[in-house]
Formats: structure tokens, C-alpha cells, sequence
């Protein structure tokens, strides 16, 4: 008898395909048997769905559906029949000679015609303006012009109509993916229309997750076609999106029967004049998050600001520099509480004095821990990568693409560029988990596993909240390592870093309810942590969650 094929189960509901992966994906699912006009059929009424329960629209409302010649168009076409079934007044562009549509498109536009849907043809640039007075007068326009295929820049009448749809519309749902934004990168194609809401196909397109793709994308929704989500397991997809699912893996409850020796020990080891709070920060965030014990190692005449500041932290001073900065010979002070802890923590404010940066160096070369690297302490590694190579622990590191740019020899435009590929090739060059921070900040481990985050806002983007994402990265290390003795797996290890991340901008979006984005600070991230661990549910709306049993929300971008 053979043997039964076991899948692997996704790390989360939510996987990241890139376009020729998305093609992929239809085509088993069609060797299994299901048709690619049933498919095209399941995404018309996924589409509806969101039409009228998230836009809150019921017939008799005016639906202008602009469609192209591709399968794209065939999806519009599909919906403009089922929106007309039930009572809706709509309107359809097909900008293309109908004599040039293929397969399953030109299917759903012969039985949308048969059906008695109006479906204008526009073929020139001269007859475009006729689109204007129906974009403009309603109820909501349906985005259904190009998919996933585009590459290079969009041209000739798609390239002039897009701007016309931006402009005249008053609200856009967009199908699969906004027209002229690139699947896998997020870039803009030229022109690309700007969404109030996507509904993507199947699995979540990549370049939907990032910037400048997501502002496009607007409230983002992945509509299932039918197809079980563990048949992408067949294609080994390793990317994901950061759900709240993350958490409860590993935060699960706490037996009654428990210490605090059994939720971890963090050592933070930073500070310096000026940037003692960091530190401090740091290790709060630790405590906040849950771990057992954390401890902050700082110049000894910075060791008062603990004590007087963080009542839980415990602190520990250590040698300094004439500066005032941590000193080489603190590693041997050091050395009783490196084997005390079960993660260690370095480099929040820690400086750039030379002497400092020694003795980073010499921390990270020469102690067997797991650690978790930020800030200044991640300038004092570059250049010298062949450290990461030598160490046999987990290493975590929590770049700003300035430091990842640092670490890399290129510079933060390179970065920025291209965040997937440069964080995926970090992590593997330096056999370490990395964090890159930013706008939809980028977990990657060196065994080819991403999470990108969709928590947070512009309202972190002040000093200290890189602090307290360290201390949360550590604790919810801490408690991996206890819980799983002796060694936890790296799945695991990279979930915990992936849903520490996403807390850190949960506790962001909950302070931001309250204080607004203007005035949020960092310590506001630690006020907010307790309902963020509690609720983690709450990044999804509730007002959004679920649509329907086959559709589900991903990530709000229109307020």
C-alpha cells in the first residue's frame, strides 16, 4: 500500500505568492479537477461579497465595472452578470475589441452580452472621455483592467485610462490586484489605479503587502476560489503574512503551577550618557512581554537611573570608558550574568564610542547565547560578518535600513529598493533571523522563512520604539527557550521574533486610538502592550471580520 502524502501545515492562514506562483496555483488546482471558469466564477462572487458588505452596497446602485482583455477582464465580466442578477444598474467598459478576448474571458463576456449586461467596447484614446460622467456618477467602480502580468510599464489606452479611473471615481474596488502595480515587488507600473479596497484571488499577492503597493491597494481582502490553502504547501511558499494566529502559538495560556524562572531571563546590555532610556526601554518591554527576569547591564555611573526608574528591572553596572560608555574589560564583569541569562540583549543605546564597539565585538564573538543585536550595536558588526558565521546560537538582528545598509556595504536606497530580497539575503549571509524595520517591517530567517508584518503606523516612527521592539523580540525568545527544553526548533524561534513584531505594532495602532500618530512616543508602546497581548485580534476590525465564510479581511489601510 503506498503512503498517504502528508502536507505540511501553513505557519499562517495567509500565505504571500508571487505571480508566476499565483499562475502555479490555478494550474493544480485545475489538474485536480476544478476548471479555470469555475475558478473565474468563485472570484466573481468573492468580489460581490465585498461590493456589498464592505461598501455597504444593495441593488438598485450604480456599478461601473472597466475591464480589460485578459483574464482580469473575465472576472469583471463574471461579476457584472451577478450584480445585474440581483437588481444592481451596471455598466461595463471593456477596453478592447471584443473579437480579441481568449478563453474564460471571452466566455463571461458572450454570456454577460446574452444575459442582457450593457458592455460599451472602447478602443481608441478618442472615445476614453466617454467614460468620464459614468466614473463620476457611481455608486462605486470596479477596477478589472489588468492582473498579474504586468511587468514593465503600463502602456497605450490601459496607461491613459487609469488616471481617469483615479480621478473621477469617488470610490474603487479593485479585482486581484490594483491595475498597474507589479505583483511581486509592490512597484508602480507607470501608472497604477489607487483603491479604497482590493479583493485578491486566491492566495495574497506579494507586492500587496508592500509599499507603495499597499497604499494603492487600500483595504486589503484575499477571496477564496475554492481551492484548499494546504495545496500550496505543493508549491513550498515560505512567505507569510504576520497574523494574530502568531501569538497564541506563542504566548499560549500559563499553567497555574509556574515561577518566573519558568518564562526566561533577559540581559539587556546598553546605555550610554544621554541614551540611558533606551536601555531601560528595553527592558521594561522585556517584563511587559512576559519574560520572568530581566536584568540591564550599564555604565556603573548610569546604574542610578535604573534603580530609579524601573522598579521591576533589575540593573547590573559595569566598567567605563572616560566617555562614560561601557568599557572592553565589562566583559569579564560581565561573565556571572551572561550564564544567567537565557537570551541576551545588546546594543540599545549603547554608542559608538571605538572602545564600546570593542567590546560588541568581542560580547558577540566570544559568548555561546542567544542574542538579539540593534542599534549601535549592529554598526559595530559591520564589516566584520564572518563573526556571525563563527557563532553557534540563535543571533536575531533589528536593523533600520540605514543599519542593514551598513551591514550590507550598500546603501539605504539599495535597501529600501528591494526589502524582501536584501532581508532574505541578510539572514542568509549572516545565518541569523532579521528583523528589517520600517514600513511593513520584514522578519527572514536563513532557512528561506518571511512573516511580513501588517501591524503599525506611521505614528512609531520616533526614537525609543526600536528600543522596546528589542526588549519584546528577547522576552518572547526567553520564553520559547524555556518552555521548549533543551533546544526549541527554528520554526518556532522564528515565530516568536515574527509575533513579537506584531504586537509591537498592535500596542502602536491600540496608543494610536487613543493619542493619534502625531503624539505617540515610544513609552505609550509599553501602556498599550497588556491590551495588544490580551486581544490580539483586535488588528483585525471587527467591523471587517469576516465578510463572509470565503472571504477574509487582511489589513486596513483606508481610516
Amino acid at each position: 500500500m503506498a503512503e498517504q502524502e502528508v502536507s505540511t501545515p501553513l505557519l499562517t492562514p495567509f500565505p504571500l505568492v508571487t505571480a508566476s506562483e499565483s499562475r502555479q496555483f490555478d494550474q493544480l488546482a485545475e489538474k485536480a479537477g476544478l476548471p479555470s471558469l469555475v475558478l473565474m466564477e468563485n472570484a466573481a462572487l468573492r468580489i460581490a461579497e465585498v461590493l456589498q458588505q464592505h461598501f455597504e452596497l444593495d441593488p438598485p446602485r450604480r456599478i461601473v465595472i472597466v475591464c480589460g482583455r485578459g483574464n482580469n477582464g473575465g472576472d469583471g465580466m463574471a461579476l457584472a452578470r451577478h450584480l445585474s442578477n440581483i437588481g444592481f444598474q451596471v455598466q461595463v467598459f471593456l477596453l478592447s475589441d471584443p473579437s480579441e478576448l481568449k478563453g474564460d474571458a471571452a466566455t463571461n463576456y458572450q454570456v454577460a452580452v446574452n444575459f442582457g449586461v450593457p458592455v460599451q467596447p472602447i478602443v481608441s484614446p478618442e472615445q476614453l472621455p466617454q467614460l468620464i460622467e459614468p466614473l463620476r456618477s457611481a455608486d462605486l467602480v470596479v477596477d478589472a483592467l489588468l492582473g498579474t502580468g504586468i511587468t514593465g510599464e503600463v502602456r497605450g489606452l490601459y496607461a491613459e485610462a487609469i488616471p481617469l479611473i483615479t480621478h473621477h471615481a469617488s470610490r474603487i474596488l479593485s479585482v486581484d490586484i490594483p491595475s498597474g502595480i507589479n505583483s511581486d515587488t509592490g512597484e508602480v507600473c507607470g501608472v497604477a489605479v489607487k483603491a479604497d479596497a482590493t479583493v485578491t484571488l486566491g492566495a495574497i499577492k506579494l507586492g500587496l503587502m508592500l509599499f507603495p503597493g499597499a497604499d494603492y491597494a487600500g483595504d486589503l481582502f484575499v477571496g477564496s476560489l475554492g481551492v484548499p490553502d494546504l495545496l500550496l504547501t505543493k508549491l513550498n511558499i515560505r512567505r507569510f503574512v504576520a497574523t494574530y494566529e502568531l501569538v497564541h502559538r506563542v504566548l499560549p495560556p500559563r499553567h497555574p503551577n509556574t515561577h518566573k524562572g519558568d518564562y526566561g531571563r533577559v540581559l539587556i546590555v546598553g546605555g550610554a550618557p544621554g541614551m540611558t532610556g533606551a536601555a531601560i526601554m528595553a527592558g521594561k518591554a522585556a517584563l511587559r512581554t512576559g519574560a520572568g527576569l530581566a536584568q540591564v547591564a550599564l555604565p556603573q555611573s548610569l546604574n542610578i537611573a535604573v534603580e530609579a526608574s524601573a522598579l521591576e528591572v533589575m540593573s547590573f553596572p559595569l566598567p567605563e570608558t572616560d566617555a562614560g560608555t561601557i568599557a572592553p574589560e565589562a566583559i569579564n564583569v560581565l561573565e556571572p550574568r551572561l550564564e544567567w541569562a537565557d537570551v541576551i540583549a545588546i546594543g540599545c543605546g549603547i554608542s559608538r564610542n571605538e572602545r564600546t564597539q570593542t567590546f560588541v565585538r568581542q560580547l558577540v564573538a566570544q559568548v555561546d547565547k542567544p542574542m538579539v543585536i540593534d542599534a549601535d550595536g549592529l554598526i559595530a558588526l559591520a564589516g566584520n560578518s564572518e563573526i556571525f558565521g563563527r557563532r553557534k546560537s540563535l543571533t536575531v538582528l533589528t536593523p533600520h535600513p540605514g543599519e542593514m545598509a551598513a551591514l550590507l556595504g550598500t546603501t539605504t536606497e539599495s535597501v529600501q529598493r528591494d526589502r524582501v530580497g536584501t532581508a532574505l539575503k541578510a539572514a542568509s549571509e549572516f545565518k541569523s533571523i532579521v528583523v528589517l524595520k520600517g514600513a511593513r517591517t520584514i522578519t527572514a530567517s536563513f532557512d528561506g522563512t518571511m512573516f511580513i508584518n501588517p501591524t503599525g503606523n506611521a505614528g512609531m516612527a520616533t526614537g525609543g520604539s526600536g528600543d522596546v521592539l528589542t526588549g519584546m523580540i528577547a522576552a518572547l525568545l526567553a520564553q520559547t527557550f524555556a518552555r521548549q527544553s533543551p533546544v526549541p526548533d527554528h520554526q518556532s524561534l522564528t515565530e516568536a521574533v515574527a509575533a513579537a513584531v506584531f504586537l509591537h505594532g498592535l500596542a502602536g495602532d491600540i496608543a494610536s486610538w487613543e493619542k493619534g500618530e502625531v503624539a505617540l512616543v515610544a513609552g505609550d508602546l509599553l501602556d498599550h502592550l497588556p491590551r495588544a497581548i490580551n486581544e490580539p485580534e483586535l488588528a483585525q476590525p471587527l467591523t471587517l471580520r469576516p465578510v463572509s465564510p470565503f472571504v477574509r479581511f487582511v489589513v486596513r489601510m483606508r481610516k
